[in-house]
């Protein structure tokens, strides 16, 4: 008897059919969804359990003068896009433990910029610390590989929402009655939403 070989069909594309598509980027949509929300109740424990300790906006603070270098209140607050009130309040604790200090502003001598000091920077490296810590934890059992490739695809995520979002939102100021399904966004970037969520 003659044997017939069938052979194997090739791999479904996803992008096969629009309707494949749509039900990819549901899940993607979902997924993101639920990190947010993940996100956000991790960050409310985290102050919980904190008291006054130092955590998450204030340590986004730390790290953005660090970064950025001696800056003026105002434009700390634009940077991380926060309310001046709000980031002035974050400003004077961490003034008052030693974290940040205040200089003479070199350019107008009126006025003064906030600078980390050396506990600031120690204070820095310590929640660096704990928060690579923490993800390592989270991501035990990953290999390098899939570390490295959720890595790059994450950076291509975050990128596209970045540049899609505040298109939407520039669009939506010059067009007040078009599309309004832009999701709310808090933080310059998706990375930030994950700072501070270490315990």
């Amino acid at each position: 008897m003659e044997e017939h070989t069938t052979a194997a069909s090739p791999p479904t594309d996803p992008e096969a059919g629009p309707g494949r598509r749509q039900e990819a980027v549901a899940s993607v949509t979902d997924s993101f969804i639920d990190l947010q929300r993940t996100v956000r109740q991790s960050k409310a424990r985290l102050l919980a359990a904190a008291g006054n300790d130092v955590e998450s906006a204030t340590h986004l603070l730390l790290h953005t003068v660090e970064s950025e270098g001696p800056m003026r209140a105002s434009t700390l607050a634009a940077s991380v896009h926060a309310d001046l009130s709000t980031v002035s309040r974050q400003v004077a604790a961490l003034v008052a433990r030693g974290l940040l200090e205040r200089r003479a502003d070199q350019r107008d001598g009126r006025a003064c910029v906030l600078a980390v000091t050396d506990a600031g920077r120690a204070a820095i490296a310590e929640h660096e610390r704990g928060r690579q810590a923490f993800f390592d934890e989270v991501l035990t059992g990953w290999s390098a590989d899939e570390l490295r490739q959720f890595g790059q695809q994450m950076e291509r995520f975050t990128a596209a929402y970045d540049r899609v979002h505040a298109a939407r939102v520039g669009s939506r100021a010059r067009h007040p009655d078009g599309p309004k399904e832009i999701p709310s966004q808090h933080n310059s970037s998706i990375a930030e939403t994950l700072k501070g969520t270490n315990a």
